[in-house]
C-alpha cells in the first residue's frame, strides 16, 4: 500500500521538510484550524503532483509525502501525519549532507507529539482505554480496536460538474455576505474560497504542462490529446465543464485535493456530457473509453486497496438514460484496465438494461472480480429501515471501502472500530481471560466450565459483546469530536450537504447525518462454536466443558477424536437449521445491540458491518483454537461466508444459508462467491442461473471471482508467471501473488463451484 504509481518518485524528503516548515509558520501566524489547513493545502499542492505520463489523457498523478495532510492511511495518513518508520529509514540509510540529516531529525521530533494520530491516542479518555487499550490489532491480541481514520467521504461530484468552480465561488461569496446574521463561521467560508484558489493554481499548473507536451508531442494524435487537455484545463477556472474531458479533469483534481479515496456515482456525474459529446461528434467512443481508462488508472495509482470505489447503476439517478449509456463505457474500462482498482461497483435493479448486465457479466467472467454487484430491490428497502430514512434518501446509498453503506454527499459513517466476535467468544469460554495475552481482556464472567446451561453461557457471551460494542460506539463519537475540532476538511465540506449553508465543517456540526460504523470479524466461526457448545456440551453431554477447553488449550493436539466430533457438528453454510438458526440469532442480536448505541452516544445511526477483508486472517492470528475445531492462529471465515471447507452441501445449500440473514438492520454485509471457469462458462448456464435465483430470492450482494483452483496452486508455486491473477479477498481485490502467504492459503482453501 502507498507505493504511488508514478514514473519518477521523489528521491529525497525535501518536500516533507518544506511542508514541516510551512506548518510551523502557519502555527505562528494562525489560530483558526481552517486558516492552518488552507496554508497546508498551499504547501501540498501542486508540490506532491507529478507530470502527465505518456499515455495519460488526464492530468494529476500524485505521490503523497511521508509527512503531509490526508484523510486516512491511503492518502498518507489522517489529518497531519508522519510515516515515522520510513522517515527513520531515510534518516538511517538515505544519502544526504549534514544539514539534510539535521532537518530529518528535526522533522521527526517535531511531528511526534503534533501528528493527528498521536494526538487522538494521547487524548483518549481513560474509560475508553480500559476497554480498548491499544490500536495495534495487527500485532496484539485484542477484542476491539479503534481505527483512526476518516474514511469514505462521498462528495457531490454531480454538483461540481454542473456548477463548476465559478458556481462554488459564487455560492460561498453569497453565504459569506450573510454570514454574521446567519451565525456562519466567516473564517471557514473565506478559507474555502482560498482553497478554490489553490485548485485553480493546480489547473493552471497542468495547463502549462499540457501545452508544453503538445509542443513536444511525438505524433499528431498525441499533440491533439494534449491540446484538448490544455483547453479543458484553461476553461475550468472560469466556467463549469462543457465537455466530458473537462468534467473528468475537474473531478479528479478536486478529489485529489480533498483528498478522497472514493469517486462516486460516475455514470450520473459524467453521463450527460458523455452523451452530449458523442451525439455532437465532439469525441469518438474510442476517445471516451481512453478517458475512462485513464481515470481508472489514476485511481489505481493511489494504491488504495480497500477503497477506490466507483459506483454505477441503480435507482435514484437524476439522468438514468444518459447514465446507462455511460455505464457501458465504464464497464469496458473495467474490463480492459486490468488492475485491482477502482473497486468498480454496479448497483442494479429490475430496470437495469440487459446490455449493462451482460457487460458486467463479461467482466466477471474474464476474471476481473468486478463489478461488485448490489441489488437495489433488496438494499433500498433494507437501508430505509436500518438507517431510518425515506425512499428518496435510501436510493442515494453508496457502498464505500470494503462494503459499508452511507448516503451520497449527505451522511458520513466512517468505520472507525472493529470488534472480534470470535475473540470475545474465546474470552467468554474462560470468563474474560485471554490465554494468548496471559491476562484478562474483559470483565470477569462465569467461565464455560461453570455454566449450568447453554443459555447461561450465551448470556455471558452477549454481556462481553455488549461491553465492547458500547465502548466502540463511544470511541466513534470521540474520534469525530477530536478530529473535527482539528480539521475542517475544507474541500470535502464544500461539497457536503449542509456544511457551507450552516457555516460549519464536516465533522464539527456541518454533516447533516453523522453516523457511525463498526466492523465485525468472526461471526461465522462464533456461530459454529456456539453450535458445538450447545450440542455436545449441554444437549448430548458427550463432551464436557473441561474437556473442550483443555483440547483448545492444547490446540487439539492429542485430542483428534474430540476434534473429529467437533468438526462433525453442523456448520453454517449447508442449509442446516440447527446452526443456521444460531447464526441468524447472533447476527440479529449483534445488529440490534449495535444500533441501540446511536442514541446513547449522539449519532444519527450506529450500525455494524460484516464485510471482512484480509483481517479475517490478520485478526485470526491472535485467536487461539476455538470450539468449532478451528486451530489457533488460523484464519476466521471471511465475512458471512462459510468457514473454508465447511460448506459441503453445494452452492444451492450455501446460498440458502446466506439468504436467511436480514439486510434491514446493518450497514453492509458482503457475499463472496468463487466459480471455476469451467462452471461459469458451462453451456448449461447453471452458474448464472443460480446467481440470478440468489438475487431473485433476496440476495443483496455478490462479489464473484472466476478463477481456476489450479491457477491458484500454480501461482503459489510460480508467482512470477501469474502477476495478472486477481482475486477477491472480501472487501477488496488484490493481485494474488502480492498477498501474504497465509492469506493466499486462506483464499485457496475456499470452496469453488
Amino acid at each position: 500500500m502507498n507505493h504511488w504509481k508514478v514514473q519518477n518518485p521523489r528521491q529525497d524528503l525535501s518536500y516533507e521538510i518544506a511542508f514541516t516548515q510551512a506548518y510551523r509558520a502557519a502555527l505562528k501566524r494562525y489560530t483558526h484550524p481552517a486558516e492552518i489547513e488552507l496554508a497546508m493545502l498551499r504547501a501540498q499542492y501542486p508540490a506532491i503532483m507529478h507530470p502527465i505520463e505518456d499515455n495519460d489523457v488526464l492530468a494529476g498523478r500524485v505521490e503523497f509525502g511521508l509527512v503531509g495532510y490526508g484523510i486516512q492511511g491511503q492518502t498518507g495518513g489522517t489529518g497531519y501525519y508522519i510515516d515515522e518508520p520510513r522517515v527513520v529509514q531515510a534518516l538511517e540509510f538515505a544519502e544526504g549532507n549534514a544539514k539534510y540529516r539535521e532537518d530529518l531529525h528535526d522533522m521527526l521530533t517535531f511531528w511526534k507529539a503534533r501528528n493527528t494520530y498521536n494526538k487522538v491516542l494521547r487524548e483518549t479518555p481513560a474509560e475508553l482505554r480500559a476497554a480498548i487499550p491499544t490500536e495495534q490489532w495487527k500485532t496484539e491480541p485484542v477484542a476491539a480496536s479503534p481505527i483512526i481514520r476518516m474514511a469514505g467521504a462521498y462528495i457531490d461530484f454531480d454538483k461540481l460538474v454542473r456548477v463548476g468552480v465559478p458556481g462554488l465561488r459564487a455560492e460561498l461569496t453569497a453565504l459569506l455576505d450573510t454570514a454574521p446574521a446567519a451565525g456562519r463561521d466567516e473564517v471557514l467560508l473565506r478559507c474555502a474560497l482560498g482553497a478554490l484558489d489553490v485548485l485553480c493554481g493546480m489547473l493552471r499548473f497542468y495547463e502549462m504542462q499540457a501545452r508544453e507536451k503538445a509542443a513536444d508531442a511525438p505524433t499528431p494524435a498525441r499533440r491533439k490529446e494534449m491540446e484538448d487537455l490544455a483547453a479543458a484545463l484553461h476553461e475550468l477556472p472560469e466556467r463549469a465543464p462543457t465537455s466530458l474531458l473537462a468534467a473528468m479533469q475537474l473531478c479528479w483534481l478536486y478529489g485529489v485535493m480533498c483528498p478522497l479515496v472514493e469517486f462516486g456515482r460516475m455514470d450520473e456525474y459524467l453521463g450527460d456530457l458523455y452523451c452530449h459529446d458523442i451525439d455532437n461528434g465532439v469525441i469518438t467512443e474510442a476517445q471516451a473509453l481512453k478517458m475512462a481508462q485513464t481515470y481508472f488508472y489514476l485511481i489505481d495509482a493511489l494504491d488504495d486497496e480497500t477503497d477506490g470505489r466507483v459506483i454505477v447503476g441503480g435507482y435514484g439517478r437524476r439522468n438514468p438514460e444518459n447514465a446507462d449509456r455511460y455505464c457501458l463505457v465504464a464497464c469496458e474500462a473495467c474490463r480492459t484496465v486490468k488492475e485491482i482498482l477502482p473497486q468498480f461497483t454496479l448497483r442494479f435493479n429490475k430496470e437495469t438494461p440487459k446490455a449493462v448486465w451482460d457487460a458486467a457479466m463479461r467482466c466477471i467472467g474474464e476474471g476481473r472480480t468486478f463489478p461488485l454487484l448490489y441489488n437495489d430491490e433488496v438494499l433500498v428497502p433494507g437501508v430505509m429501515k436500518a438507517f431510518g430514512v425515506d425512499r428518496a434518501r435510501a436510493e442515494t446509498y453508496m457502498p464505500l471501502g470494503c462494503g459499508e453503506i452511507e448516503f451520497d454527499h449527505y451522511s458520513f459513517g466512517s468505520p472507525n472500530g472493529s470488534v472480534g466476535t470470535l475473540k470475545i467468544l474465546e474470552l467468554a469460554v474462560r470468563g474474560g481471560y485471554d490465554p494468548i495475552a496471559g491476562g484478562y481482556l474483559a470483565p470477569k464472567t462465569i467461565p464455560l466450565a461453570e455454566c449450568k446451561s447453554y443459555e447461561q453461557f450465551l448470556e455471558n457471551y452477549k454481556t462481553l459483546l455488549h461491553y465492547f460494542i458500547a465502548a466502540q460506539a463511544h470511541y466513534e463519537k470521540y474520534l469525530y469530536e477530536s478530529i473535527g475540532q482539528m480539521h475542517p476538511f475544507l474541500m470535502v465540506s464544500m461539497l457536503y450537504d449542509g456544511c457551507m449553508e450552516s457555516g460549519k465543517a464536516l465533522l464539527n456540526g456541518g454533516c447533516r447525518y453523522l453516523a457511525g460504523t463498526m466492523e465485525l470479524y468472526g461471526n461465522v466461526n462464533a456461530a459454529n462454536s456456539l453450535a458445538v457448545i450447545k450440542k455436545l456440551v449441554f444437549e448430548e453431554k458427550t463432551v464436557s466443558a473441561q474437556e473442550l477447553v483443555q483440547a483448545m488449550d492444547d490446540n487439539f493436539v492429542g485430542h483428534e477424536r474430540l476434534r473429529r466430533m467437533v468438526l462433525d457438528v453442523p456448520k453454517y453454510g449447508n442449509d442446516i437449521a440447527y446452526v443456521d438458526d444460531i447464526m441468524v440469532e447472533l447476527h440479529d442480536w449483534l445488529c440490534e445491540t449495535t444500533a441501540a448505541q446511536a442514541d446513547k452516544v449522539g449519532l444519527k445511526s450506529y450500525l455494524c458491518v460484516n464485510i471482512n477483508n484480509a483481517q479475517n486472517t490478520t485478526l485470526g492470528r491472535w485467536v487461539g483454537a476455538t470450539p468449532d475445531g478451528r486451530k489457533a492462529g488460523t484464519p476466521m471465515a471471511n465475512a458471512n461466508n462459510p468457514a473454508p471447507g465447511t460448506d459441503k452441501n453445494g452452492l444451492t445449500a450455501m446460498l440458502n444459508s446466506i439468504l436467511k440473514l436480514r439486510h434491514d438492520n446493518h450497514a453492509g454485509m458482503v457475499q463472496n462467491m468463487r466459480f471455476t471457469r469451467e462452471t461459469w462458462y458451462n453451456p448449461d448456464g447453471k452458474a448464472r442461473a443460480l446467481v440470478d435465483d440468489y438475487f431473485a430470492r433476496g440476495g443483496a450482494h455478490a462479489m464473484i471471482t472466476v478463477v481456476g483452483r489450479e491457477d491458484l496452486a500454480k501461482a503459489m508455486e510460480h508467482p512470477e508467471d501469474y502477476h495478472d491473477l486477481i482475486v477477491r479477498i472480501g472487501g477488496l481485490s488484490a493481485r494474488f501473488v502480492a498477498l501474504k502467504k497465509d492469506v493466499q492459503q486462506e483464499i485457496y482453501n475456499r470452496v469453488s463451484y
